[in-house]
């Protein structure tokens, strides 16, 4: 939501297709504090448990969340929504101001992570999203 703010200010965009175009990038930063919670959604939303562990099923549930997304039309990058690219830094900035938002994350924020998250958004870069440890992972 934090993000949207700002970019739904820059794009005129609805803020719950900014919101939803944000939402694998966020649930890919958030895997180190909530795998247990995704991997919940994952079953929830009908994936095979087999023998996956919840890194697991919580990195396919991230997937089919962009998948699912992709196949209605919501737009799948910041890019899409109109974001400008020299605006990054500054939606970052402002997303990160907005305490009330980003308290409220189960992963804390600081300026260079909500960057790397904002960015990763821009360009459609999921591997730059979902980190665990500070390591990218397929």
């Amino acid at each position: 939501h934090a993000v949207q703010y700002p970019v739904g200010a820059l794009t005129h965009t609805p803020h719950g297709l900014g919101v939803a175009t944000m939402l694998p990038y966020v649930m890919g930063y958030n895997l180190p504090a909530a795998t247990p919670e995704i991997a919940e959604i994952g079953t929830a939303l009908g994936l095979p448990r087999q023998d996956r562990n919840a890194d697991q099923l919580a990195d396919a549930t991230i997937r089919e969340v962009a998948r699912l997304f992709n196949a209605i039309g919501i737009t799948r990058t910041l890019a899409d929504l109109g974001l400008p690219e020299d605006r990054i830094d500054w939606t970052a900035e402002q997303a990160l101001g907005i305490d009330r938002l980003i308290k409220n994350n189960p992963r804390p924020f600081d300026l260079p992570a909500m960057q790397r998250l904002v960015r990763a958004a821009y360009g459609g870069d999921m591997s730059a999203a979902m980190m665990r440890d500070g390591a990218r992972f397929q």
